[in-house]
C-alpha cells in the first residue's frame, strides 16, 4: 500500500535465464531449447537454428552499440539489489514492499521475444510456453497472492493454444500473454482464433496484449531505422491496430465477456483512437462490418482496459474524455526503460481526484484481472 492506496502493477516482467527452458521443458525437446550461437563474429540467442533477432537487423537496429548499452546498464542500476539476488522472488517482494506495491502481474521477457517469430515446429513452441509457464508458476508460488503470473500461449497454433490455456488456468494463471502483432498472416481478429477466444471467455480470464522486441513477425517499428524509433512506434501502434481490428471484425460482439488488456503501450492515445473509430462509425456504420451492432466506444467500454504510466501528462484528459473505469497502472518492472519506482509517486501526484487514483491503482485492475477485493 502506498499513501493509503492499494497498488496493482499490471505490467511487470520476469528476467528468464536460459535454464528456465533447459530445466523445465518436456524432455523430448531438451536438445531444442534456446541457446546462444555464433553468427559471424557475434553471439545471438537462437532457436530452431536461427537467431531470434535477425542478424540483418543489427545494422538497422544497433542494440549492441556502446551508447545504447550504456543507457541499458545505467537504467538497470536501480535494480542492483534484485540483480545481485539473481532476480529471486524474495528480492522482488522486497522491492514491492519498499514502494508499496501490493500485486504484480508478471509477463516474460525472453519468452516475449520467442513469440516474435513463427516456428517451424508448433509442438516446440508449445513446449517452450509450457516450460516458461511451469517455471513462472513455481516462481510466483513464493507469494501467490502478490505475484500473479500471466501464461504464454502459442497463438501460432490455435488448437495448442487452447490446450495450454486450459492447463494454465487450472494451474493458477491470472491472464494470458499474447503479442498484438499478426502471425502467419493472421490478425488477432482472424476467425481461426475464435475457438481460442471462446475458450478464454469461458475460462473467465483476460488477455494481456503486450508487444515485445526482436520481431520476425510484422511490426510497425520495422519502417524505422533504429531500435529507439522502432520501439516508439511498435508498442502503441500495435495496440491501436489490434484494438481496432478486434472491435470492427466482431470479436467483442461475439464474445461480450472477453477482456482485453493493453499494457506497456501508454494510454494517452485512447481518446483519439475512439474518436477516429467513431468518425468512421458515423460515416459508414457497419457497411463493411456486419458483425458490429454497437458503436466502437461501446465495445471499448464493454471489453477493454488500457494501462498507463504514472507520468503521462495526457492521463487526466484521457479520463475526462473516456471515463475513469478503463485505465490501469503499470511500470514495466524491472526493465530499464520503465518507470519503477518513480512512476508510482508520479501517479499519486497527478491532478486527479483521489477516487480516480484509487480506481487506476486497484479497483480497475482488480476487475480486469479478477483479483477480488
Amino acid at each position: 500500500m502506498r499513501n493509503g492506496f492499494k497498488v496493482v502493477d499490471t505490467d511487470c516482467h520476469q528476467l528468464e535465464s536460459l535454464s528456465v527452458w533447459s530445466d523445465y521443458i518436456d524432455p523430448a525437446f531438451k536438445d531444442k531449447t534456446p541457446s546462444y550461437e555464433l553468427v559471424g563474429d557475434k553471439k545471438y540467442l537462437s532457436i530452431e537454428g536461427e537467431p531470434v533477432q535477425p542478424p540483418a537487423t543489427e545494422g538497422k537496429y544497433p542494440m549492441h552499440a556502446p551508447e545504447f548499452m550504456q543507457a541499458i546498464y545505467k537504467g538497470m542500476e536501480r535494480f542492483n539489489t534484485a540483480r545481485e539476488a539473481k532476480w529471486s522472488p524474495e528480492s522482488r517482494i522486497q522491492d514491492m514492499d519498499e514502494q508499496g506495491v501490493d500485486v504484480q502481474i508478471i509477463y516474460p521477457t525472453v519468452g516475449g521475444q520467442l513469440l516474435g517469430r513463427e516456428f517451424n515446429d508448433p509442438e516446440l513452441l508449445l513446449a517452450l510456453c509450457r516450460a516458461y509457464n511451469d517455471w513462472s508458476r513455481e516462481f510466483c508460488s513464493h507469494d501467490p497472492k502478490r505475484l500473479r503470473w500471466a501464461a504464454m500461449l502459442p497463438l501460432q497454433a490455435t488448437d495448442l493454444a487452447i490446450e495450454e490455456a486450459k492447463r494454465a488456468a487450472a494451474g493458477g494463471a491470472v491472464a494470458f500473454y499474447i503479442r498484438p502483432n499478426p502471425i502467419l498472416g493472421r490478425n488477432l481478429y482472424h476467425q481461426d482464433n475464435w475457438p481460442l477466444w471462446k475458450t478464454i471467455e469461458q475460462l473467465g480470464l483476460p488477455i494481456s496484449l503486450h508487444d515485445s522486441g526482436s520481431p520476425r513477425i510484422p511490426s510497425f517499428g520495422d519502417r524505422m531505422d533504429s531500435h529507439t524509433t522502432g520501439h516508439i512506434l511498435g508498442h502503441p501502434f500495435e495496440a491501436m491496430a489490434a484494438m481496432a481490428g478486434l472491435i470492427w471484425f466482431g470479436v467483442p460482439e461475439t464474445f461480450p465477456k472477453l477482456r482485453f488488456i493493453h499494457v506497456e503501450a501508454d494510454a494517452g492515445w485512447v481518446p483519439f483512437w475512439l474518436q477516429r473509430m467513431e468518425q468512421h462509425w458515423e460515416f459508414s456504420g457497419a457497411a463493411e462490418h456486419s458483425l458490429m451492432k454497437k458503436s466502437p466506444t461501446e465495445y471499448f467500454k464493454q471489453n477493454f482496459f488500457v494501462a498507463a504510466r504514472g507520468d503521462e501528462p495526457t492521463l487526466k484528459a484521457a479520463l475526462e474524455l473516456v471515463g475513469d473505469d478503463y485505465f490501469l497502472f503499470n511500470t514495466d518492472y524491472p526493465h530499464p526503460d520503465g518507470t519503477f519506482p518513480w512512476g508510482i509517486e508520479k501517479l499519486i501526484n497527478q491532478p486527479l481526484e483521489q477516487e480516480q487514483i484509487r480506481k487506476i491503482f486497484w479497483d480497475n485492475p482488480a476487475k480486469a484481472f479478477g483479483l477480488g477485493v
